[in-house]
């Protein structure tokens, strides 16, 4: 071979024949290109058995749907996707914060109603 962009050319020629089912064009690109049958054969057989080898795998589309997300940027709306994003540390303080919040407004309206409850029978 004469230089790297030949051999490129050369073998990007067979693999596309070779999956497009024709083989009968392999003969046709080597004598095009020139060079020896042996040199090529080698590469013929690698990509032959590459191409029965390797399969096409389809991604779910809930991982495209999120890489695409996460390509363009997209923000998501909600206070439970932008926590799920935040540090662990920040997850567990934040939770602990809501559970401190719901005590606190449930004892308050508890204590509200002990109040009222009392009011109530003070006036019978």
């Amino acid at each position: 071979m004469t230089s790297d962009v030949q051999f490129q050319n050369l073998l990007s020629a067979v693999t596309d024949a070779l999956l497009a089912d024709q083989a009968h064009e392999v003969e046709a690109i080597i004598q095009q290109y020139a060079v020896p049958h042996a040199e090529v054969e080698s590469l013929v057989n690698l990509i032959r058995r590459l191409h029965l080898t390797l399969v096409g795998a389809q991604p779910s589309r809930r991982y495209v749907h999120r890489l695409k997300h996460d390509l363009i940027g997209a923000e998501r709306p909600g206070v439970v996707w932008r926590l799920r994003h935040l540090p662990l540390r920040v997850q567990i303080a934040a939770a602990i914060a809501l559970l401190a919040g719901f005590m606190l407004l449930t004892r308050r309206r508890m204590a509200e109603d002990v109040r009222q409850e009392q009011q109530e029978v003070a006036v019978l």
